[in-house]
């Protein structure tokens, strides 16, 4: 069996999927505005098919809608959307913990609180730091978890959100306390080997920051329904 791999192209797709998606967030391209093929290859300085590839990638993540022969138009984002978004994400999340907490390891428990003493400490909170131990703390969760086709949920449901945790959502009011002291009681219960209270735990977490962002969101006037 022979696999052919393109990654130079798939990266490439997803990164001009990136740019896009940052002018949606930003306003640079409002809710229901056509997205032009030509124009936009033009702007981005590269050929039409990555550019096409990109749009078809945000068009599986309902950033964009495709109509055959009609192209590509920026979908609207509803405020009740971005809710049942965070559901599913918080619902896949807190399962995870679970999961985790039923095969914790004194060494990924010490990985855990490492990570949140670096917390508890990082002085700023709106810097790249901050979101770099996010990631890692949730990533020791999830690897404690083994749980890969969950995980895979999660992923999908945090994509969707509008506005992307690894790159900017340091810059939403309020996040800075939840980063910081969010994920103590989430450890304790794990290490407890308390499932229920695990999944509990951080399905909170994860709802506090959706409230968080829709509360931003409304004070920008963001949504266009």
């Amino acid at each position: 069996m022979n696999f052919v791999v393109k990654p130079e192209r798939e990266l490439l797709g997803h990164v001009v999927a990136s740019a896009i998606r940052d002018e949606i967030l930003t306003g640079g391209v409002q809710h229901g505005e056509q997205l032009r093929l030509a124009p936009l290859a033009e702007k981005l300085n590269l050929s039409i098919t990555p550019v096409r590839e990109a749009l078809l990638l945000l068009a599986q993540d309902g950033w964009v809608v495709h109509a055959p022969n009609r192209g590509f138009r920026v979908a609207p984002i509803r405020r009740n959307d971005v809710q049942d978004t965070y559901f599913m994400w918080a619902t896949a999340e807190g399962e995870l913990a679970a999961r985790a907490a039923a095969r914790v390891t004194p060494d990924g428990i010490d990985v855990l609180r490492e990570v949140d003493r670096a917390l508890h400490q990082l002085e700023d909170h709106r810097s790249a730091l901050a979101l770099t131990l996010n990631a890692k703390l949730h990533s020791a969760v999830h690897a404690m978890a083994d749980a890969p086709k969950l995980l895979w949920f999660a992923d999908s449901a945090r994509r969707l959100v509008p506005l992307q945790f690894d790159s900017a959502f340091h810059g939403v009011p309020g996040w800075e306390q939840v980063n910081r002291l969010g994920h103590t009681t989430i450890i304790d219960r794990i290490e407890l080997g308390d499932a229920e209270g695990a999944r509990s735990s951080m399905r909170d977490h994860i709802l506090a920051t959706c409230s968080l962002l829709l509360a931003w969101l409304d004070s920008l006037a963001f949504w266009q329904e």
